[in-house]
């Protein structure tokens, strides 16, 4: 019998990098942008690729979701990568990701933590913020985030850890969700209240808690009908939220903006290819 030679493919020897994000069509996206740069130098030389959880983002854009760049990059050649994903609480989204991503066959994967997964990780990002925060004479702060429909999501602990978090650190921030605990309503009564005990200004400033200041922020957040600030306007109360300038346009700052935020993520990326060298 002959003997046939087989060509082997190259492997890779350096790890690829996936970014997980949900996406969003809004012009918010540019803090994607703005987290690619920091990336592409960062790690340059590095293979980095984005893929896209929400399955509307997919079909109407035609961006990969975190299996199609699995597939693409083992198809290069790779076979160690680092998954980072840009959520915020380390809930039920989370944990599905992370089980997707370390059972794929083939490539070794060091997935990163969420941005809120260790308790210093929140003293930064909120040093980070606070810098946005009304002072106590000037009025209150109100930090939503998105929050989870689902009773046993494990993020719930810290949805509601953060609202004594807050209320010990700061005199006038206040937490609420866009869809779950704690509930708007229940967190616009609270608000109410302090106003009416401690005499402080009736101004609120909403701060978008989430990657990116897409549809919850444009219709839940800042909308005009039922809405955080149309609630708050039928009471009588001066809404504001904090905005920035970039690329010669106005954005609401979410998260995305913060440069400390960014740097957050980037020490996530740096910790996973440290775990890769060894394990």
């Amino acid at each position: 019998m002959k003997e046939r030679k087989f060509k082997k493919r190259g492997l890779k020897e350096a790890p690829a990098i996936i970014i997980a994000a949900f996406g969003t069509n809004t012009n918010g996206r540019v803090v994607y942008d703005m987290l690619d740069n920091v990336l592409k130098e960062r790690f340059d030389g590095l293979r980095i690729l984005w893929a896209y959880t929400s399955e509307i983002i997919r079909e109407k854009t035609g961006y990969p979701g975190i299996l199609q760049a699995l597939a693409k990059i083992e198809e290069e050649g790779y076979r160690r990568a680092v998954i980072q994903p840009l959520q915020i609480f380390p809930g039920t989204e989370y944990q599905e990701l992370m089980e997707t991503c370390l059972g794929f066959p083939g490539i070794r994967v060091a997935a990163g933590e969420s941005l809120l997964h260790r308790w210093h990780f929140v003293n930064e990002v909120f040093d980070a913020i606070a810098t946005d925060f009304l002072p106590k004479e000037d009025g209150i702060n109100l930090v939503v985030a998105h929050g989870t429909p689902l009773c046993a999501d494990p993020a719930n602990i810290l949805y509601i850890a953060l609202e004594s978090y807050l209320q010990n650190r700061y005199d006038n921030v206040f937490v609420a969700t866009v869809d779950g605990i704690p509930q708007r309503q229940g967190s616009l009564r609270k608000l109410m209240a302090h106003i009416q005990h401690t005499g402080v200004p009736k101004k609120v400033r909403i701060i978008p808690f989430m990657y990116v200041a897409g549809i919850h922020v444009e219709k839940d957040l800042m909308g005009k009908e039922d809405s955080f600030k149309a609630d708050l306007q039928q009471n009588g109360i001066t809404v504001d939220c904090p905005t920035i300038e970039y690329m010669d346009a106005t954005f609401t700052k979410a998260l995305g903006f913060y440069e400390d935020v960014r740097r957050c993520f980037v020490n996530r990326i740096e910790r996973s290819l440290e775990i890769l060298r060894y394990y």
